[in-house]
C-alpha cells in the first residue's frame, strides 16, 4: 500500500518515515516496506542498530520447536503467570499474553526466515520453565539480518541524521523535522513511526521520573549510551500519554566505566558464575545465581552502602564479559585488550596474588573474606550438590584457587525503562487526557515500554524486552501500512 504524504513543497515525501534502528524500528519499517511503503529510517547515530546492536538479545518464547527439542512442557498460561507475579497490577497482560500466544511464529518463526538461528535455551531468573531463547551471535546478528531484510525492500536508513521534533497540525503526525548537513529539514510522510529507545543514560531524565534513585546511596547508568530520552521528549510535545516512567529494571552487577569520566555510565559483569558476593563485612549474603532484577538486586540494596565485591579467580576473569559499552568488545567476547584495560583504568577492580592481599587492595576485613572464600571452596571439594547456607546449586563450579585473585565492585545499574509511550493494540500514539490516538503517530519498542506503553508492569521475568521490541515493531510497520488491526503471520517475510 502507498498513499500520498501532505503536500509540502520544502520537505521530502515518504509513505512512513521510522525514526530511530534497533530491533524496532527495523521490524517495523521492514513489515511497512514489505507492504509495499515508500520507507525511509533515520537514525541519529553514525551507525544503525542502536542499544540492539550491544545486546544478547535473549527472548522469552513459548512453545518453540528448541523446547519441544529440550522435552520442555509450556503454555502461555504458565508463562502469563510468571509475568503477572512479576509485574504486579501496572503490566499490561493483554499485550503480554498477546506476545506469548505469538512468540513461537511471530518471533521464533519471523526470524529463522531472516536467516536467524536460535543457539540456546535456558532457565532465566523469574521464568519457571526454560523460555530464554538466544539468538546465535546475539542483537548484532538479529540487526544485521533485519538491515538486510530492510535494504532489499528499498528502505532508505539515513545514518547521522537526529531528529528533533514531530510535525503535528490538526492532532495529525505529518512527519518530522531532522538535522541534515547542518541545518533542519522537514520530512514528511503518512506514517511516523518512533523508535528511539529509553533514557537509561540520561542521569537527570532517571531521578525526574523516579525520585527513589536519588535515595540510594550510588546508581549507574546502563543500556546504550544513545539512550537519552529524545523521543520520549518529542512524543511529549506531540501532546502523548505516558505510562509510570518510574518503572525501571536494575541489575546488581553494573560497576563504573572507566572510559565514561562523568563515573555516571555503568558496565554489566557478565559470565562470571563461579564467583561469591561479599558485602562490606566480607560475609555472602546471598545465592549468587539469582543475579537479576527480581532477587540479586534487593539482595544487594538490603546491603551496608548498597554495594557488594564480586569475588573470583583468574579462570572466571578469562571469561569476564562486560556489556553496555561497544569499546570492550562485543557483546559475547570482551577482547584481551579490553579486559587489560578495565583491571589497569577501573578504580572498582582489583587483582592480587592471594586472597588476603586481594582484602587489603580491595578495603575487605581479610579475615571474613578469607573465611567466605574457604567456606566455599570447601563446599565444592567435599562433592556438595547444593551449599549450606543459601542453597546455592554447586555442580558446575570452580572453586575460587587460581591466582591472581579478582574483585569488582558492584553497584545498582538501571539498565531498561519498562514504561514509555502509551499505545492502541496496533501500536498508535493515545493522546494525553484520554482523546484517542493521534493520527498517522506510531510507536515501538523501549520508548513504548517494549509494547503497549508497560507491557511488563513494575518488574520483569527475563527476556521480555527484546522479543516485545521486536513484535511490537512489527505490528506498528503493519499498522502504518493500512491495516487497523494487523494481524502478524510469519509468511509475511
Amino acid at each position: 500500500m502507498s498513499s500520498k504524504a501532505p503536500p509540502n513543497n520544502a520537505a521530502a515525501q515518504w509513505d512512513a518515515v521510522v525514526v530511530g534502528s534497533g530491533v524496532a524500528g527495523l521490524a517495523a519499517a521492514a513489515e511497512a516496506a514489505g507492504a509495499g511503503l515508500r520507507v525511509v529510517v533515520l537514525e541519529g547515530e553514525p551507525e544503525p542498530g542502536g542499544a540492539s546492536a550491544i545486546s544478547r538479545a535473549g527472548c522469552c518464547l513459548v512453545g518453540t520447536p528448541l523446547q519441544e527439542a529440550c522435552g520442555i512442557e509450556d503454555t502461555v498460561e504458565l508463562a502469563l503467570g510468571d509475568w503477572r507475579r512479576a509485574g504486579g497490577e501496572s503490566a499490561d497482560l493483554r499485550w503480554a499474553a498477546r506476545y506469548l500466544a505469538d512468540s513461537r511464529s511471530e518471533v521464533f518463526g519471523w526470524c529463522e526466515k531472516l536467516g536467524v538461528a536460535w543457539s540456546q535455551l535456558r532457565r532465566e531468573e523469574g521464568n519457571s520453565r526454560p523460555r530464554w531463547h538466544l539468538p546465535d551471535g546475539g542483537g548484532p546478528a538479529v540487526i544485521a539480518a533485519l538491515l538486510a531484510r530492510c535494504r532489499s525492500l528499498g528502505v532508505a536508513i539515513r545514518t547521522s541524521s537526529p531528529v528533533t521534533r514531530i510535525l503535528c497540525a490538526d492532532g495529525r503526525a505529518l512527519g518530522v523535522e531532522v538535522q541534515a548537513d547542518g541545518r533542519p529539514r522537514r520530512v514528511l510522510a503518512v506514517a511516523t513511526v518512533i523508535c528511539t529507545g529509553g533514557f537509561t543514560s540520561n542521569r537527570g531524565m532517571l531521578l525526574r521520573h523516579t525520585p527513589a534513585l536519588a535515595g540510594l546511596t550510588r546508581f549507574l547508568c546502563g543500556g546504550a549510551p544513545t539512550a537519552r530520552g529524545r523521543g520520549h521528549a518529542m512524543l511529549q510535545a506531540a501532546g502523548a500519554a505516558f505510562g509510570p516512567l518510574d518503572h525501571v529494571w536494575m541489575y546488581p552487577v553494573g560497576t563504573p566505566d572507566p572510559a565514561d569520566p562523568s563515573g555516571a555510565r555503568g558496565l554489566v559483569v557478565r559470565d562470571v558464575r563461579s564467583e561469591i558476593w561479599v558485602n562490606r563485612g566480607g560475609q555472602r549474603f546471598g545465592d549468587e545465581d539469582l543475579r537479576g532484577g527480581l532477587t540479586g538486586m534487593p539482595a544487594l540494596l538490603a546491603q551496608p552502602g548498597q554495594t557488594a565485591w564480586g569475588i573470583f579467580d583468574a579462570r572466571q576473569a578469562a571469561r569476564l564479559t562486560l556489556l553496555n559499552d561497544a569499546g570492550y568488545g562485543s557483546p559475547f567476547v570482551t577482547s584481551a585488550e579490553g579486559r587489560a584495560r578495565f583491571w589497569r583504568t577501573s578504580g572498582h577492580a582489583w587483582q592480587a596474588g592471594s586472597v588476603a592481599g586481594l582484602a587489603a587492595a580491595a578495603g575487605l576485613p581479610q579475615a571474613a573474606l578469607s573465611a567466605s572464600v574457604g567456606s566455599y571452596n570447601e563446599w565444592i571439594a567435599l562433592g556438595l550438590t547444593r551449599e549450606p547456607g543459601f542453597g546455592r546449586e554447586l555442580a558446575g563450579l570452580e572453586p575460587i584457587s587460581e591466582p591472581p585473585f579478582c574483585a569488582v565492585q558492584y553497584f545498582p545499574l538501571v539498565q531498561k525503562n519498562l514504561a514509555g509511550v502509551r499505545t492502541d493494540p496496533c501500536g498508535r500514539v493515545r493522546l494525553a487526557g484520554g482523546g484517542g490516538e493521534i493520527a498517522g503517530l506510531y510507536a515501538a519498542g523501549e520508548v513504548a515500554g517494549m509494547a503497549g506503553g508497560c507491557i511488563n508492569g513494575h518488574g520483569a521475568i527475563e527476556g521480555t524486552m527484546f522479543g516485545p521490541s521486536l513484535y511490537s515493531g512489527r505490528i506498528a510497520g503493519q499498522a502504518a501500512a493500512g491495516g487497523r488491526a494487523p494481524t502478524l503471520t510469519s509468511q509475511n517475510t
